[in-house]
């Protein structure tokens, strides 16, 4: 018996919904509060397990209704015969290029900036603080690395260190090191 590959997505999509729904229910058991008020133990396993089950279900819904193609080449005419000459003559020109279009060298740069950003990154923890140096990190790898547009990066950092920030520090209070500034 040979299953589609939209039978077998919906399938592993279900599979990791009810892995969710175990990790939901195994977390509740732990407790999600505690009785001074501060979350639980079971907190984080029953919110992502939640959140397995929401996703995992809209995932197998989406699948099963999506309509399957009988076959590409044919809804694409010739078409599909030009873009697969043209990929099979991309690949064979440069075999290191990959899915984005960067070649081993751009890959091995990034790499190494990325590196080099990091331990940046680590070592300002002291002087800025935990959450400050890792949102100058992120928006160091956003704007040079991933070459993202400022306003675009600035964004997703300031809500990325919000979150965190919320979680670990509100929520969760966990002391985070806020380096000789103390700003953060």
């Amino acid at each position: 018996m040979i299953l589609s590959p939209r039978i077998a997505r919906a399938a592993f999509s279900a599979a990791l919904a009810l892995l969710g729904l175990a990790a939901a229910i195994g977390g509740w058991g732990y407790g999600v509060a505690q009785d001074n008020g501060q979350i639980g133990p079971g907190f984080l396993p029953v919110v992502l397990g939640i959140l397995m089950v929401v996703l995992g279900g809209i995932d197998v819904v989406a699948t099963l209704l999506r309509r399957e193609p009988t076959n590409v080449v044919d809804e694409l005419g010739s078409l599909g015969t030009e873009v697969d000459a043209a990929a099979i003559d991309t690949v064979e020109e440069s075999p290191d290029i990959d899915a984005l279009g960067r070649s081993q060298r751009q890959r091995n740069r990034m790499l190494a900036t990325v590196s080099g950003l990091l331990l940046v990154a680590v070592l300002l923890v002291p002087v800025v603080g935990l959450l400050l140096a890792l949102g100058l990190l992120m928006l160091a790898v956003a704007i040079f690395v991933e070459r993202r547009s400022v306003i675009a990066s600035v964004l997703v950092t300031a809500v990325t260190v919000g979150v965190f920030h919320l979680v670990f520090g509100v929520l969760l209070r966990v002391p985070l090191p806020t380096g000789m500034i103390g700003f953060i």
